[in-house]
């Protein structure tokens, strides 16, 4: 054998030796570890919202493979007490959908992971500083706005248009409104003027809150706060007004108004950005069509002279106790923020508006080219106030509401009413 033949298969053995050893010696490198992160939602609970949590889900997952998300559904009315037990228990989720006076709640057992520390200066300027600022909760940002909802009047014009009255000018003030609903019970006496939430819960209390602020009332909340007050009574004796008008039809939820003015059964109805999509899934209605019955504008201005709205958008929370963190606030980025999540959830089935300064690309921000979104967005938005959220208003809501209720079906006197409200808060 050749000298130049034996050096080579030394070659080739060594490196198969070398080889060997060092794959003995040396361990592969371990692929990128996976984490599952829970979400607890009443999104992926609802019919309409269902597929597009799970397309959101998905396609999140696509992008992150490195994290799973386990959705659980909760109902709207249970999470909140569902998450207030889980939290006692040490044992919450860790990304969670809240709104209004439950994310408070939930933020009053100091579990909530405060989100200054992740939120970086890029992204923030992303958001609407209105909707960052009603988020913070002693001094902390307790929440990441999801999506904005809020509530405006709306109108029917065909109503309108039955009645009298002109179509293309709703009431601007709470007098114009009065004279306007009169006219529909006049001459449509089948159809509900105002649809307004008077149950007794804390969401009617945001609900009927930017009612009772624009006649001046401050029923709960500071130290100058009083439900025995003159604006108070006032606007207690309005209500009582509207009931005794039947201008209102008193007990009901708001969503037991929205399939009646779908059938062109309720003139006015009070309610948030979402109204549209349900009118539509009901009738079938197309835009255009929609925008030709349907109109939506600010709160008719009482004594104050301002308009106000509320706002009821959906917000997501972080726990102090979860264990991946990182990968929930990429996560929570990602729904509330990202173009396919807008696109697909939140102006899809979840009929609200981005909590965005700007639409990150040309054809959403073609999508809000319409006149609803730009009614909400340049004059409804604006008026939006926020109620004194917190175990106070959970609490105090039942006292209000049931003397709201008192006002609205009962004959005893409005001072009386006022009077007792303000003997129940003050036991509280």
């Amino acid at each position: 054998m050749s000298r130049s033949r034996r050096s080579d298969r030394l070659v080739v053995a060594f490196a198969a030796a070398a080889t060997l050893v060092l794959g003995i010696a040396a361990p592969r490198m371990a692929a990128a570890e996976t984490v599952t992160i829970t979400f607890a939602n009443w999104a992926a609970a609802e019919g309409t919202t269902k597929p597009a949590i799970e397309k959101v889900i998905a396609d999140f997952e696509a992008a992150h493979p490195d994290i799973k998300i386990k959705s659980e559904a909760i109902s709207f009315s249970e999470i909140a007490r569902q998450l207030a037990l889980r939290v006692r228990a040490g044992n919450p989720p860790d990304v969670a959908q809240l709104a209004g006076n439950d994310t408070f709640l939930i933020a009053a057992t100091g579990k909530l992971e405060p989100l200054s520390g992740y939120i970086d200066a890029k992204f923030k300027a992303e958001l609407k500083p209105d909707a960052l600022n009603s988020l913070q909760y002693q001094g902390k940002l307790i929440a990441l706005p999801w999506t904005l909802a809020p509530a405006g009047l709306w109108y029917d014009k065909a109503i309108l248009q039955k009645a009298g009255l002109d179509p293309e000018k709703p009431p601007k003030t709470i007098d114009e409104l009065t004279t306007a609903m009169a006219a529909i019970r006049k001459t449509q006496p089948d159809v509900i003027p105002l649809g307004l939430d008077t149950t007794n819960r804390p969401f009617a209390l945001q609900s009927n809150w930017p009612w009772m602020a624009t006649f001046g009332a401050n029923p709960l909340g500071d130290a100058k706060a009083s439900a025995d007050s003159p604006q108070m009574k006032a606007y207690l004796g309005w209500m009582r007004d509207l009931a005794k008008n039947r201008y209102i039809d008193p007990g009901r939820k708001i969503g037991e108004f929205r399939p009646l003015a779908a059938q062109d059964k309720v003139a006015f109805i009070w309610d948030q950005v979402l109204l549209q999509g349900v009118i539509q899934n009901a009738n079938k209605m197309s835009d255009a069509d929609f925008y030709k019955r349907w109109g939506v504008t600010t709160q008719p201005a009482g004594p104050s002279g301002k308009s106000y709205s509320f706002e009821g958008g959906h917000q997501l929370v972080m726990f102090a106790d979860g264990k991946q963190k990182k990968a929930a606030w990429t996560f929570m980025q990602y729904v509330a923020a990202s173009p396919a999540a807008i696109a697909d959830y939140t102006l899809g089935p979840g009929a609200s508006l981005p909590p965005l300064v700007r639409m990150p690309n040309a054809e959403l921000a073609k999508k809000l080219e319409t006149p609803i979104f730009e009614a909400f967005t340049s004059r409804i938005i604006p008026t939006a106030t926020k109620p004194p959220y917190g175990p106070a208003f959970s609490s105090g809501a039942s006292a209000i509401m049931a003397g709201v209720q008192q006002a609205v079906t009962g004959s005893e006197s409005i001072d009386q009413i006022a009077a007792s409200i303000q003997q129940q808060l003050g036991r509280r």
